[in-house]
C-alpha cells in the first residue's frame, strides 16, 4: 500500500481492530500514526488511542519507534500525556534497549506530580510498570505510602479535595500491587 492510501485509511477512522490487522502487513502505519500525533500533540487523541491499542496487541511492532513516542511526553503538557503513557508502559514489557532508563525519572516526577491529574496518569500505568519493571515498585509503593504529605495544586492553591483523590487512588493502586 503506498503512504498516500495510508493516510487515505486513517482518514476513514476505522475501529482500532481494523488499524491493529493493517499494521500487521503495512510497516509504514505506524511512523504515520506517529507522524499524526507530531502533526498536532496537543489534538492528536484518535492517532494516540489507535497507537495505544495498537501497542497494546503488538508491542513488538511498535518498539523500534519507542524513542520518537518518549519524545512527545516533551511536546505536551502532563494533562496531554495520558495516552502516551499509556503507549509508553505497553512498549516496555519488550523493552530490550532499555529505553525505560531514559524516561524513568520522568515517570516518577508524574507520580510526584502536585497535579493530581499527572499523579493519576503515573498510577493508572503503575501496574504495567512493576509487571515489566519489578525494581521500581519499591520506589512507587514508597511514593504512594508518603501521599499523605503531598501537596496537590489547582490553580496554583493547594487543594484539599485534590489530596483527598490521590489518596484514593494510591489505596487502590497499592492494594492491587
Amino acid at each position: 500500500m503506498s503512504l498516500q492510501n495510508i493516510y487515505f485509511e486513517l482518514s476513514k477512522e476505522m475501529d482500532d481492530e481494523y488499524y491493529t490487522e493493517l499494521a500487521r502487513t503495512e510497516v509504514l502505519l505506524i511512523p504515520v500514526i506517529i507522524d499524526k500525533i507530531y502533526e498536532n500533540p496537543v489534538n492528536s487523541f484518535y492517532a494516540e488511542g489507535l497507537l495505544e491499542k495498537i501497542s497494546e496487541v503488538l508491542p513488538k511492532l511498535v518498539y523500534p519507534y519507542f524513542s520518537y513516542i518518549t519524545e512527545i511526553l516533551n511536546l505536551v503538557d502532563s494533562v496531554n500525556t495520558w495516552n502516551v503513557w499509556r503507549i509508553i508502559t505497553n512498549l516496555i514489557s519488550c523493552d530490550f534497549d532499555n529505553v525505560w532508563d531514559s524516561i524513568r525519572e520522568k515517570y516518577f516526577s508524574a507520580l510526584k506530580s502536585n497535579s493530581v491529574v499527572e499523579f493519576s496518569i503515573a498510577c493508572d500505568c503503575a501496574e504495567k510498570v512493576v509487571a515489566s519493571k519489578p525494581n521500581d515498585k519499591d520506589a512507587i509503593i514508597d511514593i504512594l505510602n508518603n501521599i499523605g504529605s503531598h501537596k496537590y495544586l489547582v490553580a496554583g492553591e493547594e487543594s484539599e479535595g485534590s489530596l483527598e483523590v490521590a489518596k484514593q487512588k494510591a489505596n487502590e493502586l497499592l492494594e492491587k500491587l
